[in-house]
């Protein structure tokens, strides 16, 4: 009877050390809003539904608030847990489903948009003339230096020192520009395949690298630890830094430089 003992009392502490483990591990794995499929569905939806609604109501100064407070309320959720990966999945499905929204209403109804955009109909026409006419892109750096300029701090600038809100405000300007001018110049093309041409690869990059510089720029003061954060910036956050900061760059090079080639003529 001893001997038995002796040998079933090793084969229970084996299963209490097991459960033990099992149990620590589980606490380990701690549920992470920022991982959950359901978080960046319902960011989703409201990425559609702000800007949506605030298009279709031609509210011109409303449009890129409403869109950069809501974005920046929802980037804070993975960036206050260090998560840049969820932020910046985060970032580029907002992007993308916003000028989505913006490019289909303006395919829908040019005219009707243009209430959403500051002097709409005259920027339409001025990117219509730069396809067509040669002229000098609008909007660009190198008709608008200064604005480009003040852009490209309001996003770098904007993005460190205010958690991303004033970041995200020149970002979702500079998308929904990108996206209204797109649809309506694809409006005036064969079909919907010359949308390649219609967004230009420049907007594409400009669009992508503010995204991630967004992203990026924020988590310091959107963690809670500013001057932490910063220092951390050249070590741990290195990498995307200067990956997202040359793709921005690129589009801006690419922009002055490809800009007075973008003219393709459809085949017969």
């Amino acid at each position: 009877m001893h001997h038995w003992f002796l040998k079933v009392q090793p084969f229970t502490l084996h299963l209490a050390r097991a459960a033990t483990l099992r149990k620590t591990t589980y606490m380990q794995q701690e549920y992470q809003l920022s991982r959950d499929p359901i978080f960046f569905v319902t960011a989703g939806f409201f990425a559609l539904l702000v800007t949506g609604l605030s298009a279709v109501m031609g509210q011109l100064r409303f449009l890129p608030i409403v869109q950069a407070l809501a974005l920046t309320i929802f980037l804070l959720i993975p960036l206050r847990r260090h998560d840049l990966r969820s932020a910046l999945i985060l970032i580029f499905v907002w992007l993308a489903l916003a000028m989505t929204m913006i490019f289909g209403l303006t395919w829908f109804s040019a005219g009707f948009m243009e209430r959403a955009f500051e002097n709409g109909f005259l920027h339409r026409a001025a990117f219509a003339e730069w396809y067509y006419a040669n002229s000098p892109l609008p909007a660009s750096f190198s008709t608008q230096p200064a604005a480009s300029s003040i852009e490209i701090v309001g996003i770098v600038l904007g993005s460190l020192l205010t958690a991303g809100l004033v970041g995200a405000w020149f970002l979702m300007r500079l998308a929904n520009l990108a996206a209204y001018t797109a649809a309506s110049l694809l409006l005036t093309l064969p079909n919907g395949l010359w949308i390649v041409v219609a967004l230009p690869l420049w907007s594409v990059l400009q669009v992508i690298g503010g995204g991630g510089l967004l992203a990026v720029l924020a988590e310091p003061l959107a963690s809670g630890r500013l001057i932490a954060g910063v220092k951390a910036l050249g070590a741990g956050r290195r990498l995307p830094l200067l990956i997202f900061g040359a793709v921005f760059a690129l589009g801006l090079i690419l922009e002055v430089l490809l800009a007075p080639l973008w003219h393709f003529t459809p085949l017969p």
